[in-house]
């Protein structure tokens, strides 16, 4: 049975847990080399989302049913849940690199109205056993358009940037690429189920493709995490 499940880790749906282990692995640099709070932060929410991982394939597998308990083998209840500690994470990371004071308070203030919302669509509208896109939709506007002043803030920057130290730009980067990629995936969701189109795995694919993208960007980003 083991045997099974290593090769089912094989599959490419699997592929992302790589540079998400190897990232949130290097990450721990932060604790020891830099001062930066938002690094440490977004360390501990790459180690968050391990054990969130490996939680959710293992209740998928096994966890689901023992000799206590029977519940759902569906593990979306997990990931529904953590989408909402993964955006809030992500957004203050967002908040201490931008420099903007009215985006900053917009982003303090969005906090308390996504965080009724989701709960609202977690518990009674789309419900802990179904994708809740809603949150997701909403999560990725918030995200694509802060990551997207953030780089506008660093066009506008006088001095010359190196790259190779700037570590946040690998991050915000990452951030971008996926949420804006998978953006229309999520919106076209439920039609997509609903109609069983042969798009649904296409999407699937992009949205695994997308994963390994950003976790290799922010392995990226960790490793130029200079002392």
């Amino acid at each position: 049975m083991y045997i099974v499940r290593v090769k089912d880790l094989l599959n490419y749906e699997y592929i992302y847990l790589i540079p998400m282990i190897l990232s949130a692995v290097i990450s721990t640099r932060s604790f020891v080399w830099n001062r930066e709070v938002r690094f440490k932060l977004f360390s501990v929410l790459l180690l968050l989302t391990i054990f969130i991982e490996v939680f959710a394939i293992s209740w998928k597998w096994s966890l689901h049913e023992t000799s206590l308990w029977n519940y759902n083998q569906s593990n979306l209840w997990i990931y529904n849940a953590f989408l909402i500690l993964r955006h809030l994470l992500t957004l203050l990371f967002m908040y201490f690199i931008l420099e903007i004071s009215l985006l900053k308070k917009i982003l303090k203030w969005s906090i308390i109205p996504f965080l009724i919302f989701s709960i609202i669509n977690y518990t009674s509208i789309q419900t802990p056993f179904n994708i809740n896109s809603y949150t997701i939709i909403l999560s990725n506007i918030i995200l694509v358009i802060t990551s997207l002043m953030y780089f506008k803030q660093l066009l506008e920057e006088t001095k010359i940037i190196k790259l190779s130290s700037k570590s946040e730009v690998w991050i915000c980067l990452g951030v971008l690429i996926y949420y804006i990629g998978t953006l229309p995936f999520f919106i076209l969701f439920n039609k997509l189920i609903a109609t069983s189109s042969p798009l649904l795995n296409s999407f699937l694919f992009i949205n695994d493709t997308l994963n390994i993208v950003m976790y290799s960007l922010y392995l990226i980003g960790f490793l130029c995490l200079q002392p």
